[in-house]
């Protein structure tokens, strides 16, 4: 800084009076010097052509930490770093040979030294003073610390926007982009050329406008706007989900000069988030699941009824599925379906025959599979009713499964308009369906117990009524035909032979019922199946159209001697001979009775108005012409006691 000081140490004083050389007093103006040092803005000291500090202002005793006069007289390289202090002797020589006002060492990184050693950076500005008596400079000396922290600063910024990737865009207080970073245009996919100059809101949907025009006034009022969650749009014009922050920016006078926004793209976050909800959605819907499966269990276990059990499996699987409704349907007959439980939109199938195959119900149960349908439709062959709001919506059906196979199965339905039912939907339907499978397996076990009490105590029966009734009927049968020849008076004779002959048919029909009650018990036909079973069911079934139940009496084992090929026959004549019955004697009693001893006899009598003269012979010519068929008849009388006797005989030996 300044002129060249040779042949000396810049750190030592010179004896006597040359230490701090001839004064201004002596040489120079005083007067001009001292005005221009405490004129200058900066830092400054005069140095004479030798390098020697004749002058310095109190801002630079400040700046390189001397007391006041304890600059004057010094060399001027004392305020230089020791590594640049032979570099500036040459550079005071250079510059003494063209004095004129510059930067001192232009385009260098220049270096002063304070008194206690420290080192900063400074700018520096010669200028010669133009005494002509004695060559001076001044050097105007600037401390660029904050200078370069600051610009330190903005280059570590500059740096961070350019490598972040986030999107951090500036605004205009108009809207207008003024600033994108490369984060932005890997985000966005817009190149800063395509973006800058243009409104902010071709990056943001219609619907989402209002809420950052809304967040801008804010934060233009100095309200306080914490990150939120938005959509932006692409080059491509797709959508992506970001995190927007607005903040303001404002010039040197505190005045509002534009926005600041960073957008971090959360698609992945929210992608983890969906996936945490779905993840804590499951675990609720399990243990909802396992204590509805708990509860059912519970209700199985303690013995309550199918149609309550299926009724709570109903409606847990419809709140489990979301579902607005749900049924249970099994298995009635060939092709048959039975609605046992239904709840919600689906209640009005409760107690409902379905066709297997043109239901959804009934395409579970055949397919063994789940069936699932996004819409109930026209082809799909199944209604809840019209207007309805689930008679056309999302369906599902699962069959029950059981050890025997399936066994009808479990419908969930959902109101037209709801989104169809997930693969974790039908997860939860599948494990209702499991147990009501469980369900109908526990009531068969219980009605399998219960028949076999029954049969237990047809065994028991069976044996009493051998072991005591018969014999003490048979006894009293002797006792009164003993007896008999001892009556002289005809009239009692004929009382005593009509009740021995009644007890004779009341022992064939105890007898009867003992060789069914044995037969059942050993398993060998089913309630179900059995010629008997059949019979009663053809009779149950006239009391409608009869007005009555008319009564049924057996004799000798039926089941066991009539052959299947006959039964069609047997059943044949029996429905015939009642509905002619209901349809032309207007009786008040029927009794049929069916015996099978060497033929098999089917007599069927009422207390009507009788055969009379037939006007049509079509229905009795049928049950003749089946009689003929295997070698039998048919005979069709009035009674005396008025009424009508169908006789209907086959030999069952050539059957």
């Amino acid at each position: 800084m300044g002129a060249q000081v040779t042949g000396t140490d810049p750190d030592e004083r010179r004896p006597g009076p040359s230490r701090k050389g001839p004064t201004l007093a002596e040489n120079e103006p005083t007067a001009l010097v001292d005005a221009v040092i405490r004129l200058m803005p900066d830092a400054s000291v005069v140095v004479d052509g030798d390098g020697v500090i004749i002058g310095a202002n109190a801002l630079a005793e400040q700046m390189f930490g001397y007391p006041p006069g304890a600059l004057v007289g010094m060399g001027v390289e004392t305020l230089i770093p020791e590594r640049f202090r032979t570099q500036h002797v040459a550079n005071r020589r250079t510059y003494s040979t063209d004095p004129r006002s510059r930067p001192m060492g232009a385009g260098l990184d220049l270096w002063a030294r304070r008194r206690d050693g420290s080192e900063f950076p400074v700018d520096v500005s010669l200028a010669p003073l133009g005494v002509p008596e004695r060559p001076l400079v001044m050097a105007a000396v600037r401390d660029l610390t904050e200078r370069r922290a600051a610009a330190e600063a903005q280059s570590r910024l500059a740096a961070i926007v350019a490598a972040s990737d986030d999107a951090i865009v500036s605004l205009a207080l108009a809207g207008t982009v003024t600033s994108w970073n490369p984060g932005a245009e890997r985000l966005l996919g817009y190149r800063a050329e395509e973006i800058v100059g243009r409104p902010l809101w071709r990056l943001v949907p219609a619907g989402r406008r209002a809420a950052l025009e809304e967040t801008m006034a804010r934060v233009r009022a100095g309200l306080r706007t914490p990150t939120y969650d938005s959509t932006c749009l692409r080059k491509d014009g797709t959508e992506v989900e970001v995190a927007c922050s607005v903040s303001l920016m404002r010039d040197q006078a505190g005045r509002p000069a534009g926005f600041a926004a960073i957008l971090r793209d959360i698609t992945e976050r929210k992608r983890a988030e969906d996936e945490l909800r779905h993840v804590l959605i499951q675990l609720q819907r399990r243990e909802r699941l396992v204590e509805a499966t708990a509860e059912i269990r519970l209700l199985l276990l303690s013995g309550e009824e199918l149609a309550r059990s299926m009724k709570v499996i109903a409606q847990r699987a419809a709140e489990l599925a979301d579902a607005e409704g749900a049924a249970l349907a099994l298995p009635v007959g060939d092709g048959l379906l039975h609605v046992v439980a239904a709840e919600g939109a689906a209640a009005n199938l409760l107690e409902d025959t379905l066709a297997a195959d043109d239901s959804i119900l009934g395409a579970a149960v055949t397919s063994t599979d789940v069936v699932v349908t996004d819409r109930l439709s026209e082809e799909s062959g199944f209604r809840l009713g019209e207007g309805t709001p689930a008679a056309r919506g999302p369906a599902a059906a699962v069959p029950l499964r059981t050890a025997a196979g399936p066994k009808g199965a479990l419908l969930v339905v959902r109101h037209d308009g709801r989104p169809p039912f997930a693969p974790d939907d039908i997860d939860l339907i599948v494990g209702f369906a499991e147990q009501a499978g469980l369900a109908v397996e526990l009531a068969r076990a219980r009605q399998n117990a219960e028949q076999l009490a029954v049969v237990a105590d047809r065994e028991r029966i069976a044996r009493d009524l051998h072991d005591h009734v018969i014999q003490r009927l048979f006894a009293v049968g002797m006792s009164l035909q003993a007896a008999s020849h001892t009556v002289a008076d005809p009239a009692a004779l004929a009382r005593l032979q009509h009740a021995v002959d009644e007890l004779d048919a009341t022992i064939r029909q105890v007898r009867s019922t003992i060789f069914s009650l044995e037969q059942q018990a050993r398993g060998d036909t089913s309630s179900s199946t059995s010629t008997r079973a059949r019979v009663l069911q053809v009779v149950s079934q006239s009391a409608e159209a009869l007005g009555f139940q008319p009564r049924l009496q057996f004799d000798g084992p039926i089941d066991a001697a009539v052959p299947e090929a006959l039964v069609a026959d047997l059943l044949a004549v029996v429905r015939e001979a009642l509905a002619n019955t209901a349809k032309h004697a207007a009786a008040n009693s029927v009794e049929v009775a069916l015996s099978a001893r060497d033929e098999l006899v089917v007599e069927v009598t009422d207390d009507g108005t009788g055969i009379g003269t037939p006007t049509r012979a079509s229905g009795l010519a049928n049950l003749r012409a089946r009689a003929e068929r295997h070698g039998g008849s048919l005979e069709v009388t009035d009674r005396s006691e008025g009424g009508t006797r169908l006789r209907w005989r086959v030999p069952l030996a050539r059957s």
